[in-house]
């Protein structure tokens, strides 16, 4: 018991037995690329009664004695030991696993081959490019030459290159565990790129500095201090063109209204003029040759009476009036209309005893 309590924390170190030694282990945070095939291990010693679930919601397989249901057996597999298989990563994949209500699993699928991955997480790059059985790993840094990590020959037997715990060979990919910002670069496989690692770290450091706290209370003082003066100028700059945008709206208004106002004098006496001289030419035009029809009607009687007492033999007038001749629209020039009427009934007695 205490040799095995001596060599647990050891055993620990090991990527496949990580999990085991302890149900209080740290969860094992993975970042995948898509398409590559997973393993995950369950960590409990009773197989026989297993439930895996997906982001605490979604059962994907479950096995109670003989009994086993699967959701999708395209993409799941339930091994004898409890262990869950994802066949083929992709984007639905990602999240968190549970077996048996037990977080085991926070899986992170990568796409492309660029990979931004977080500092502290284990990473997997399977050998993707090149189908030969033996695997030759190689590290190229930004600016720096290639560096060997590890060989995988066809036996299936690692042989490291770099001695650096961290690294090895599980999943069918190479395992880096408890990525480092010294992790990045272009990763090699048979000589063939198979992924540009990029490492990002949270920047924790607080500046203690004294000078360093001066410089950035200074800063802020500085902008509020301006802070005021940049409103003034705003507000100034506002005021100017709404008296601006006043001015011009009241010498426009002031134009047209002037303007407006001659058109109306100008047009208004002239049209009540010409509307007066076409109702007096109508009214003179209409009178005068009323005139002119009652002149010519009595002017033809008088004729017409002459000629009958003529015929009947009635003796005409001594003195002949002369014609009646219009001067105005209500005025009759000659004799007056007494005198025409009187000789007019005087010829029709004349004509009234010839008869």
């Amino acid at each position: 018991m205490l040799g095995f309590l001596f060599f647990c924390p050891f055993l620990c170190c090991v990527p496949m037995l990580q999990i085991s030694c302890s149900e209080n282990t740290t969860v094992l945070q993975l970042s995948v690329p898509e398409d590559h095939r997973l393993c995950l291990w369950c960590g409990g010693s009773d197989t026989s009664d297993v439930v895996w679930t997906h982001q605490d919601r979604t059962v994907l397989v479950t096995r109670q004695k003989n009994y086993e249901t699967n959701q999708d057996r395209t993409r799941f597999q339930l091994k004898p030991d409890a262990s869950l298989c994802l066949l083929r990563l992709d984007d639905a994949d990602a999240g968190t696993f549970r077996c048996n209500d037990r977080l085991v699993t926070e899986l992170e699928v990568l796409t492309g081959q660029d990979f931004r991955v977080s500092a502290g997480r284990t990473l997997l790059l399977p050998c993707r490019r090149s189908d030969k059985p033996k695997q030759r790993w190689f590290q190229r840094r930004e600016g720096g030459k290639r560096e060997p990590i590890l060989t995988r020959f066809k036996n299936a037997t690692v042989k490291p290159e770099r001695h650096d715990p961290r690294l090895s060979y599980q999943h069918d990919a190479l395992q880096i565990l408890q990525l480092q910002p010294g992790d990045a670069g272009e990763y090699l496989c048979n000589g063939e790129l198979e992924a540009t690692v990029v490492v990002l770290t949270q920047s924790l450091s607080v500046p203690t500095a004294p000078p360093a706290v001066t410089g950035a209370v200074t800063v802020e003082k500085t902008k509020t201090d301006k802070t005021p003066e940049t409103v003034s100028v705003l507000v100034l700059v506002a005021v100017v063109s709404s008296a601006g945008l006043l001015l011009i709206g009241g010498v426009t208004c002031i134009v047209l209204s002037s303007l407006k106002c001659r058109r109306k004098k100008k047009h208004r006496p002239t049209g009540g003029r010409r509307r007066g001289d076409a109702e007096l030419q109508l009214w003179t035009s209409s009178s005068t040759a009323q005139g002119e029809r009652h002149v010519e009607a009595i002017n033809s009687g008088g004729r017409s009476l002459r000629r009958r007492g003529r015929r009947v033999g009635c003796s005409a007038p001594a003195e002949r009036d002369p014609p009646l001749r219009l001067t105005g629209p209500t005025q009759l020039e000659g004799a007056s209309g007494q005198n025409r009427a009187g000789s007019a009934a005087a010829q029709c007695d004349l004509l009234v005893c010839a008869y």
